[in-house]
C-alpha cells in the first residue's frame, strides 16, 4: 500500500464528508420545497376527482377532465425534482459507504491507524464519522426512497401528509445526535461554514 497516497485520500476524505453533509441538507431542504409543491397539486387534483364524480353535464365533465390533466402534468416536475434529488442522496449514501470501506482497508495498516489526518483529526476519529454517518444515510435513505416510490400512488390526503412527515422528519440524518456530531466533526477540522440552517 502507497502510504503517501492512503493519507493524501484521508486528506480527501475528511473535507468529503463536510461536502456531502451539506449536500445532504440542501437535497433533503429542496425536497421539502418539492414535496410542497406535490402536495397542493395532489390536494387539487383530490378535490377535482370528486367534482368529476359529482359533474352534471356532458361540457362540465370535460372540462373538469382537462383540469385533472393539467393538474397531472404539474405534478410530474416535481415528481421528477424529487426522484433527481433521491438519487443525489443515494450518490452521497454510497460514497460514504466506499470512503467508510477504504479508511477501513488503511487502517489495518499501523502506520495509517494512529496517522493525525490534520492536527486535530485523528484516523480513527474519521473512521468513527464515517460510520455514523454510513449507518444514518442509510437508514434515512431508506424512508426518502420509500416516500419516492410512493408519491405516485397517493389516493388520499392522509397517506399525503403521512409521505411528507417521512420526507420532512429526518430522525436518522438530522436531529440533535447527528447535529452535535457534525457540530464537533466541523470544530476538529476547524471548518467554519456551519451546515445548512434548516427550514
Amino acid at each position: 500500500m502507497n502510504l503517501n497516497k492512503a493519507r493524501n485520500e484521508m486528506i480527501t476524505m475528511s473535507e468529503q464528508v463536510c461536502k456531502d453533509a451539506e449536500q445532504w441538507q440542501r437535497g433533503i431542504q429542496n425536497g421539502q420545497v418539492a414535496m410542497k409543491q406535490i402536495r397542493t397539486i395532489n390536494l387539487k387534483l383530490f378535490s377535482t376527482e370528486n367534482k368529476l364524480n359529482n359533474a352534471d353535464s356532458r361540457k362540465e365533465l370535460q372540462i373538469t377532465e382537462k383540469r385533472i390533466n393539467q393538474l397531472y402534468q404539474r405534478l410530474q416536475r416535481p415528481l421528477a425534482t424529487i426522484d433527481k434529488i433521491l438519487k443525489t442522496l443515494t450518490e452521497i449514501r454510497d460514497n460514504t459507504a466506499r470512503m467508510l470501506s477504504r479508511l477501513t482497508l488503511f487502517l489495518d495498516d499501523d502506520t495509517l491507524a494512529k496517522h493525525m489526518i490534520t492536527p486535530k483529526l485523528e484516523s480513527s476519529k474519521l473512521l468513527g464519522v464515517l460510520q455514523f454517518l454510513s449507518h444514518r444515510y442509510d437508514a434515512e435513505w431508506e424512508v426518502k426512497e420509500m416516500v419516492v416510490n410512493d408519491l405516485e400512488s397517493i389516493s388520499n390526503s392522509y397517506e399525503l401528509d403521512l409521505v411528507m412527515d417521512c420526507w420532512t422528519i429526518c430522525s436518522h440524518a438530522g436531529g440533535p445526535e447527528f447535529s452535535n456530531v457534525m457540530r464537533e466533526y466541523y470544530l476538529i477540522i476547524d471548518r467554519r461554514r456551519p451546515l445548512v440552517k434548516s427550514m
